[in-house]
């Protein structure tokens, strides 16, 4: 099981018929759907356990979300693996923090 960081920002508006609300709960859902540790008590930060791999991870997590008003970074501190999502700012400054960042 790996533990993954799940950095994220949700646009307050609706997008692709969502709102934020529905958008930042389906990425919750979705990051704690294989019911291994969590930890989420700040806004738009996430530490959890899962069985997948990152890039399978990252695209269950993010698949309720806009990319075109939403991002997330996804990654595991253990092999410093990494995937982001929608308009990240600064992308080739974070992307050379990680090992074989993926788009997705």
């Amino acid at each position: 099981m790996a533990t993954y960081c799940i950095s994220f920002r949700i646009a307050d508006q609706i997008a692709n018929g969502r709102s934020y609300n529905e958008r930042r709960q389906s990425l919750i859902g979705a990051a704690t759907a294989s019911d291994g540790g969590y930890w989420d008590s700040t806004t738009s930060f996430i530490l959890v356990e899962s069985p997948l791999h990152t890039v399978e991870f990252a695209k269950s997590v993010c698949s309720g979300l806009s990319r075109e008003h939403d991002t997330a970074v996804v990654f595991d501190p253990g092999d410093m693996s990494m995937c982001y999502f929608g308009q990240v700012p600064a992308k080739e400054v974070l992307k050379s923090f990680f090992v074989a960042p993926t788009a997705i």
